[in-house]
């Protein structure tokens, strides 16, 4: 068996052991309200798959989270939920198409625990010490809050009491949000494909959505979360207050990782 094969097995190990303690979280702790109890049981996970992360010294153990818990979260909250209609469901299938494909691209990308992102090995060398802390807070604990409030426009959503919506906005919203995940698929694999290459030790990538848009991938993600805030708030507009999802999201990209990469381009030679 492959190497890679073996460290995603381990992954999946870890990732089952997060779940088991997320959803004895939600069974046993003794908060009624479940947005809260959500927002405790994925923080359990999460500090689960942070101590891995420390005892295999990578914190790319972390990585497929993202994309992972938001396709759990929205599956318990719908069934806890008081809306049963398509519509509602649809917004839930979305979340699987975006989490399942951008899962399958990690497992593409990584090669195992020998391959750590290259983020967090700045980091590491630049925090010392304190790295750790670093670890908990910034890689794990600070993206499952952001990835949690961008997910709270969809909880309300669910707890609507718009039993039939009617809004027009509600099919531009669908399609918004489908064409982002197709945008974050199209860049993802035409960066994966330029890697693999060998050229992007030489050459920057500049073809196709990456030459229109700056980061199309960072661009996919961004504009997937405003979909499902659009979506929300197309089937109740009274939900405009939880635009503090997406931009939180928004935030994220654009005073931390587009920076890094923006940063870590510059740095990098090409003939």
């Amino acid at each position: 068996m492959k190497q890679k094969v073996k460290d995603l097995l381990v992954i999946l190990f870890i990732y089952s052991l997060a779940l088991l303690a997320a959803i004895f979280t939600l069974k046993y702790a003794p908060i009624p309200d479940t947005l809260w109890k959500t927002a405790l049981a994925t923080a359990v996970a999460t500090v689960v798959v942070f101590v891995f992360s420390l005892y295999y010294k990578n914190a790319s153990v972390y990585d497929p989270y993202w994309s992972a818990a938001p396709v759990f979260i929205g599956i318990y909250w719908l069934f806890n939920s008081t809306e049963t209609d398509f519509y509602y469901k649809f917004i839930w299938v979305m979340i699987v198409l975006w989490g399942v494909r951008l899962t399958w691209n990690w497992i593409l990308r990584w090669d195992g625990f020998e391959d750590e992102d290259w983020r967090y090995t700045h980091l590491r060398k630049k925090t010392g010490k304190m790295y750790w802390l670093v670890n908990l807070l910034g890689i794990h604990l600070l993206p499952t809050f952001l990835v949690f409030l961008a997910l709270t426009p969809v909880y309300f959503v669910f707890n609507s009491s718009v039993s039939s919506p009617t809004s027009w906005l509600l099919v531009p919203a669908v399609l918004f949000t489908l064409g982002a995940i197709y945008l974050e698929k199209t860049a993802d694999d035409l960066l994966r494909q330029h890697i693999k290459s060998g050229k992007s030790k030489t050459e920057r990538l500049q073809k196709h959505v990456w030459g229109l848009v700056p980061y199309p991938n960072y661009m996919g993600e961004i504009c997937f979360w405003w979909g499902l805030y659009f979506t929300a708030i197309a089937v109740d507009y009274e939900l405009w207050w939880t635009v503090y999802g997406p931009v939180s999201i928004t935030l994220l990209f654009v005073f931390v990782s587009i920076p890094m990469m923006r940063k870590r381009l510059k740095n990098k030679s090409y003939n």
